[in-house]
């Protein structure tokens, strides 16, 4: 028992003998200033790269159909002519008086056997024995002979009837006229007698005669 106690105090000697033996190397002092410190290292910017955008192609659009042209359609003619060649008159036409040259606006009447003209300013006189006489009609002053005399039943007085170039349509007619007071044309039967009707449901259907 002895014995090993010497032992062990024997090796705890040798140990600590061993460790004064071992020098303690110093740290080395971190140099300060001077001397080359790594400074980090950055790494290089890489740029994004741009994406390549390939066009898409975009499609033609198609063509519309061209819409249809539709022909207008044509009026219809006006009918001016019976089929036996006979012109229509309407209930108002525009007559061509040569006398008073222009177109005076004229109310076609199949009841009046005599056709009549408005005027003014009415005067007889004569000339190389023949009775004459002179009115205002349209703005116009003529003189023209009395080709007869209408006497009037409620009175003496006397209505003269002259003959006037009147154009309506194809009618190029000398037709007798009997001057009344006032304005207007009324066409009678003897200007449309066996060359034209009337139609009162219609108004100016011959064109104005030139």
């Amino acid at each position: 028992m002895r014995k090993s106690a010497v032992y062990i105090a024997l090796l705890l000697l040798a140990g600590c003998a061993q460790q004064s033996g071992q020098k303690t190397e110093p740290m080395p002092d971190p140099e300060i200033g001077g001397g080359n410190i790594e400074q980090p290292v950055t790494p290089p910017v890489v740029e994004p790269e741009t994406p390549v955008v390939v066009p898409v192609p975009i499609p033609e659009p198609e063509p519309l159909p061209e819409p249809e042209v539709k022909p207008e359609p044509k009026p219809e003619p006006v009918v001016t002519k019976t089929d036996d060649g006979k012109l229509i008159l309407g209930s108002e036409e525009w007559l061509w008086i040569s006398q008073a040259q222009q177109h005076i606006r004229a109310k076609v009447d199949d009841g009046k056997s005599l056709s009549s003209i408005g005027v003014s300013n009415v005067q007889a006189f004569e000339r190389d024995g023949k009775d004459w006489v002179k009115f205002n009609a349209g703005g116009q002053e003529v003189e023209l002979p009395v080709e007869r005399w209408l006497k009037s039943k409620q009175s003496d007085s006397r209505q003269a009837v002259v003959k006037l170039r009147a154009k309506l349509g194809e009618l190029n007619e000398l037709t007798e006229f009997a001057l009344t007071a006032g304005k207007g044309i009324v066409l009678g039967v003897n200007f449309i007698r066996d060359v034209a009707i009337v139609d009162s449901n219609r108004k100016f259907v011959q064109p104005k005669a030139k």
